[in-house]
């Protein structure tokens, strides 16, 4: 039988437990995370990165940053985890699904135009198992109809789009 998610260890992993253990900051905010934040930021050249418990959380507070609404919709794949989208519908936002493209189970972004209304308040492209979405063409629809991108980047570390870390794209950089 193969075991369920049995922890894969190659060094000093147990060390290090036994070090966030002993200085109280087993929760977040330790010298671990701070190891962390540091190792992101000088990597990928995040300006600044706030870890979280899941991407799930990460989801739920970019909903609440874009201060979504009743009403709001937003674009995500049809192929995704239920996290992508319960952070807007807890905010009753409207789901808008979007057809996978046909060479991966990312969002095709051909049709990704015929989905856009005045009410779309967000696109939320997910770059599954590390493959990214075509960032272009979606940078581009949210510049010209004036909404956010939120990546879901959950399965992408070390992954690239045009030179560019995934989880890296966002309006102001267009």
């Amino acid at each position: 039988m193969i075991p369920f998610n049995k922890p894969y260890l190659s060094g000093n992993e147990t060390e290090y437990i036994r070090q966030a253990v002993e200085s109280g900051k087993i929760s977040g905010d330790g010298i671990f995370t701070k190891r962390c934040h540091e190792f992101f930021e000088s990597k990928y050249g995040f300006k600044k990165v706030l870890l979280t418990t899941s991407c799930t959380d990460a989801l739920e507070m970019a909903a609440i940053l874009v201060n979504t609404k009743p009403g709001d919709e937003i674009i995500v794949p049809a192929y995704t985890f239920v996290s992508t989208v319960n952070a807007f519908v807890l905010r009753g936002a409207k789901i808008v699904f979007a057809d996978s493209s046909p060479d991966s189970p990312n969002i095709d972004v051909t049709k990704l135009a015929s989905l856009v209304t005045p009410k779309t308040k967000a696109i939320v492209p997910v770059h599954y198992a590390g493959i990214a979405c075509d960032m272009d063409p979606i940078m581009s629809l949210a510049a010209k109809n004036n909404f956010y991108v939120i990546e879901d980047a959950a399965q992408s570390i070390d992954a690239y789009y045009k030179g560019r870390p995934l989880g890296r794209w966002h309006a102001c950089d267009q």
